[in-house]
């Protein structure tokens, strides 16, 4: 630059800043893991702990006519009692901030930022019921397979408690197993694959990808339990865990007017556990970035 020359550099003080719309910080905030359990909300007046009692069982014998029958059972029952805890986030925006940014628009990004949040936290607790399963398909350091998928559905049908209801069990699964399970040859997502109407569409911003791999509704999430360079997926019926939804999420906002502020406090009461560990299975597998 010439000398003398009046540049940019030198009247930076009066020029207008452009700024584009504001973007978020992207998180996974769709819900597949915790909608594929149980779940219980509660009621004004309730405790909060949930208790799910279980009936034992008891066993016929044969008998000899004329010979009066002589073994009584008793009946006993059992309880999974689930209990709720809070979880929060909480946001304190200025008075001067939310008068430079437009007030009303900032609100609901902050509370649309604190409703994520509480989400993603919510959905990595679920997680650890998968990770909670006894029983795992596939394994550590190897890449996953359909043939997994059939087994854990194999395993769940013919337990101990036999599971006849196909319709509620699900998979859920890392962007990088299904990457996997589409390199065997049937990508999820192909037009001719089962289920084709809805296999890796989404049917709004907030739905999960999704396709019907073997008949079963197998999710996409980011959520999952992982370790080192391997995740716990999940094959699982809805019955095999219960979330107990104590108090839904509730925004209570509060202005200081010594401090100028307002404090945001966003807060959800809930609890989580499982009900029968036969019918979940953990699916082990690698989730090694693929490079093709």
């Amino acid at each position: 630059m010439a000398a003398g020359t009046t540049g940019t550099a030198q009247i930076d003080d009066i020029q207008k800043k452009v700024i584009g719309a504001v973007r978020f910080t992207l998180q996974e905030t769709v819900t597949p893991i915790g909608d594929g359990f149980q779940r219980v909300d509660a009621s004004d007046g309730e405790d909060d702990t949930y208790n799910s009692p279980k009936y034992g069982t008891v066993t016929a014998y044969g008998l000899t006519e004329g010979v009066d029958m002589s073994q009584a059972q008793q009946v006993t029952d059992s309880n999974v009692a689930i209990a709720a805890s809070e979880v929060g986030v909480q946001i304190v925006p200025t008075r001067k901030m939310l008068r430079t940014t437009g007030t009303d628009k900032t609100l609901r990004d902050l509370g649309e930022i604190m409703g994520n949040a509480v989400i993603v936290k919510e959905e990595t607790d679920f997680a650890t019921l998968i990770d909670g399963f006894s029983n795992v398909v596939g394994a550590d350091g190897s890449s996953a397979a359909i043939g997994q998928l059939r087994a854990g559905v194999a395993q769940i049908r013919a337990n101990s408690e036999p599971q006849t209801d196909v319709s509620g069990i699900r998979a859920v699964i890392h962007p990088y197993t299904w990457h996997d399970l589409g390199a065997e040859g049937r990508p999820l997502g192909d037009a001719a694959y089962p289920g084709a109407a809805t296999v890796g569409t989404y049917e709004s911003d907030t739905a999960p990808a999704m396709a019907v791999v073997d008949g079963i509704p197998t999710y996409l999430s980011t959520n999952l339990v992982t370790s080192s360079t391997n995740v716990r997926n999940g094959v699982y019926h809805q019955n095999s865990g219960l979330i107990y939804m104590f108090e839904a999420e509730h925004l209570d906002p509060e202005y200081d007017a010594s401090g100028r502020w307002t404090e945001m406090n966003l807060v959800v009461d809930y609890g989580y556990g499982e009900l029968n560990d036969g019918f979940g299975r953990e699916w082990d597998a690698d989730i090694t970035a693929p490079t093709s």
